[in-house]
């Protein structure tokens, strides 16, 4: 290589040292400054965080490096001269390469291999911070004894490293086979294989290194056993691994020697008969001695140790199973969930706004409980507004009715509960935000500062000159910005509330573990776990940006951990106001999973109601409900059997003084009801209803159908579904309910209507034609209008007047008076 060569290649291996570095280091920089912000906590976590990432990579760039130069380099000592082909004037010869040449070929070679090995050693953080601060439940494992934490905290870091150093001793093996293959050192010389004294002693201890790494595989496979799939554990495949997995291990470490003794000596049939060894006893102790101890298929642990561990694993420990007892008359919901997201989003048509959030929620004006739904969008402008639908009662007519702040009683007109100021943190908010007006988000007085912040953020109009008192805030969507803070969670999807008249996002914060002993695997996000809890509970003030973590109670061993490293981030129990917890709901997702659950044995609730085609896929979306004191949400889902098409159990979670609180009712039955797609048939039957499709349809609209909600009343199940007209010239509004008890239905246009209806008092009021539900929308909207103009609101006038033309079918003409 020339010096023009050797000068370029030092230049560019520069520049990308300083381009991976100055990015990490921009990062690191942008990330301390934001951090700051919050608390100083947050910013030493926020760097340990960075700095623990940087190391792992380095360390395992290193190692790697090191691995792959030193056995290169040895196969260099083996090259006496290497030639390559040049062509100069159509003419072809061979040149040496210098030693200084191919020294710099193999540590170039050496550097790049260990870079593409070692860089995503990070992403294991999570694993070696938990294994270094230990995990510990108080409870050992049925089969090894071992305390949970072993499995949760330390396996994963033993099966990290076992992983890399297979992959290096591998590729190092095919590498430096390939490469003596390349120069002669290994060879056929008639017909039979040859190999010099080098070559077989650098593969020889190489082939004594994987030994050793499969007797580390093999003494850990009766820990993979435990974690693994449930299926495949039985008394006869436990047996099998307890027995041979140290003499697979002694086996393997005897193949070892035997290799290391060929690298020295050229006993070629003593290594291939260790080797030999070695697959024999694997096949024989992993698919013949199962079968040949017996205890096939039967349960290797009781079944009440795994129940215990399922409860541990998933959060299960305070569940209530018991079996419903009817202790008065049947009776319709007290407080009925009558609206759902896809027909709260057709409520405020008519504008650009975007739909950022609809979420029940519960609002307590004047000390009172009001059920409602919270929708909260972003207009064109950045302006965001939350408006308020009651969920259990609407307008003589059926459409919504709207709360204000403050006040306990819901108007027709529709109206915002909140305005808020543009810029606000919300779930589609940018990348980064750069403000002059106010303090929120870093400073960018100094140009170094100026160029951290562009380099991290890709923000080159920071690069420009900025006027005093510029800043820029970033990761402004709660979720990203409650990750950044917390990275070890992951995080649900926000959920807005009303908190103290402000907007204030709630987030659930899950740990989930790949290998937890003994329990079943679910789909959670795309990937399968063997636990997940529900024990962190983040907030972000959508106005101030405070964000805050806590933990919550009764959280588990792992989440207590993290909570200790993160010290002055997660935030404790006690710290949590009265007021959020009151607003806090049950996980969804832990809900879930903990749905799937109980489908198993021991529990055998049934099978879930609208259950995925697919085994194991994640179980579908609990319906929400209102209990009965309105004290909050329920989440609810039911259980069906499939022989006899009727619901079996109901699950419902809730909050009580912050506690989540779950209970596993059971039907009888006798006084259950039937699955939700039987009801759905016989509803869709009823004259009446296919009277008001036809109505509606003749006007233009169409009849959309709401979830079916099951609750129970002192008497049994109780069964409703509500139908919505969508009109094209106006507003959505509840057209028709239809319930159900045990071995009764009923409908109407209203709940106490179909009640009535179901117990046999009242008939369903038919259908008016299509003109007479025109003429009510034109009077709901004069109403409005002339409310709107007494009380000087122009904006609602005019909006009122635009909807009364839409529905009167009067085109606008600016050339008529």
């Amino acid at each position: 290589m020339s010096r023009r060569g050797k000068r370029l290649t030092v230049f560019v291996g520069v520049l990308v040292f300083f381009l991976f570095a100055g990015r990490w280091t921009a990062t690191l920089l942008t990330d301390r400054w934001w951090a700051a912000q919050l608390s100083p906590a947050a910013a030493a976590f926020i760097t340990d965080w960075h700095l623990l990432r940087f190391t792992l990579d380095l360390c395992g760039c290193l190692v790697a490096s090191a691995w792959f130069i030193g056995h290169l380099m040895l196969v260099y000592r083996a090259v006496g001269t290497v030639q390559v082909r040049r062509n100069v004037a159509n003419l072809e010869f061979r040149e040496a390469l210098t030693p200084r040449a191919l020294l710099t070929m193999v540590t170039a070679g050496g550097v790049l291999l260990g870079l593409l090995v070692g860089v995503g050693v990070s992403g294991r953080w999570r694993d070696v911070t938990l294994a270094w601060n230990g995990v510990s439940y108080g409870m050992a494992d049925p089969l090894l004894g071992q305390d949970l934490g072993i499995f949760v905290a330390q396996l994963p870091v033993w099966r990290a490293a076992h992983g890399f150093l297979l992959l290096l001793v591998l590729l190092a093996l095919t590498g430096v086979a390939a490469l003596y293959m390349l120069v002669g050192a290994i060879r056929w010389i008639e017909r039979r294989p040859a190999i010099n004294h080098h070559a077989r002693a650098h593969l020889g201890w190489l082939v004594a290194a994987l030994a050793v790494t499969l007797a580390w595989g093999y003494l850990l496979e009766r820990y993979e056993l435990l974690v693994g799939p449930a299926a495949v554990l039985d008394q006869a495949t436990w047996r099998s691994s307890a027995l041979t997995s140290p003499v697979l291990a002694g086996i393997a470490l005897g193949a070892g020697i035997l290799s290391a003794v060929w690298a020295s000596r050229p006993r070629h049939a003593l290594a291939i008969s260790g080797w030999i060894i070695v697959a024999f006893a694997s096949i024989a102790a992993h698919w013949l001695l199962p079968s040949v101890l017996g205890g096939s298929r039967e349960p290797v642990v009781d079944t009440r140790s795994l129940q215990q561990l399922t409860e541990v694993a998933y959060g299960l420990e305070g569940l209530r199973d018991q079996t419903l007892d009817p202790a008065g008359p049947l009776a319709p919901p007290s407080v009925p969930s009558l609206w759902n997201p896809a027909a709260l989003a057709q409520v405020l048509p008519g504008d650009s706004a975007r739909l950022l959030s609809v979420d029940p929620a519960l609002l307590t004006p004047e000390a009172k409980r009001r059920p409602a739904w919270l929708i909260v969008r972003s207009s064109g402008t950045g302006r965001v507004s939350a408006t308020a639908v009651a969920d259990h009662q609407v307008s003589p007519t059926g459409e919504p009715l709207f709360y204000r702040l403050g006040d306990s009683l819901a108007r027709a007109a529709p109206t915002s509960l909140l305005e808020l100021q543009p810029d606000l943190l919300v779930p589609d908010a940018p990348a980064y935000r750069i403000s002059h007006a106010d303090n929120r988000g870093v400073s960018t007085r100094s140009w170094l500062r100026r160029v951290a912040l562009a380099w991290a953020l890709q923000a080159g109009e920071l690069l420009a000159d900025t006027p005093p008192g510029t800043h820029v805030d970033w990761h402004l969507a709660p979720e990203e910005r409650v990750a950044r803070l917390a990275p070890f969670a992951d995080w649900s999807a926000p959920t807005p509330r009303i908190i103290d008249g402000q907007l204030v996002w709630l987030l659930d914060g899950y740990i989930a573990s790949k290998t937890f002993p003994l329990t079943s695997w679910v789909s959670w996000r795309n990937r399968e776990v063997k636990s997940l809890r529900a024990s962190l509970l983040g907030t972000v003030n959508a106005e101030t940006g405070a964000t805050h973590v806590y933990l919550q109670a009764n959280a588990d061993p792992v989440t207590l951990t993290w909570s200790r490293v993160a010290e002055g981030v997660v935030e404790p129990a006690s710290a949590i106001p009265e007021t959020l917890l009151r607003e806090a709901s049950y996980p969804v997702d832990l809900f879930r999973t903990q749905a799937q659950q109980l489908e198993r044995a021991p529990w055998s609730a049934g099978t879930l109601s609208r259950r995925p085609v697919a085994g194991n896929a994640m179980a579908p979306a609990p319906q929400v409900s209102w209990a009965a004191d309105t004290s909050g949400p329920l989440t609810i889902s039911t259980y069906e059997s499939s022989a006899d098409r009727r619901f079996t159990a109901m699950l419902l979670g809730s909050r009580e003084n912050g506690q989540l609180r779950l209970v596993l009712v059971r039907l009888d039955s006798t006084l259950t009801l039937p699955v939700a797609s039987t009801l759905e048939d016989r509803w869709s039957n009823f004259p009446s209803y296919d009277a008001l499709n036809d109505s509606i349809r003749e006007d233009g609209g169409r009849l959309d159908r709401g979830p079916l909600r099951v609750e129970l009343s002192p008497g049994g199940p109780v069964a409703y579904q509500t139908y919505f007209a969508l009109r094209p010239f106006g507003s959505t509004v509840l057209a028709w309910v239809s319930v159900a008890a045990p071995n009764r239905l009923g409908a109407g246009r209203t709940l106490k209507e179909a009640w009535g209806n179901l117990l046999g008092a009242t008939v369903p009021a038919p259908p008016g034609p299509a003109q007479t539900g025109r003429l009510d929308e034109a009077r709901r909207w004069m109403e409005h209008a002339d409310s709107a103009l007494r009380g000087g609101d122009w904006s609602e006038f005019g909006r009122a007047w635009s909807s009364l033309r839409n529905v009167l079918g009067v085109t606008p003409d600016s050339t008529k008076f």
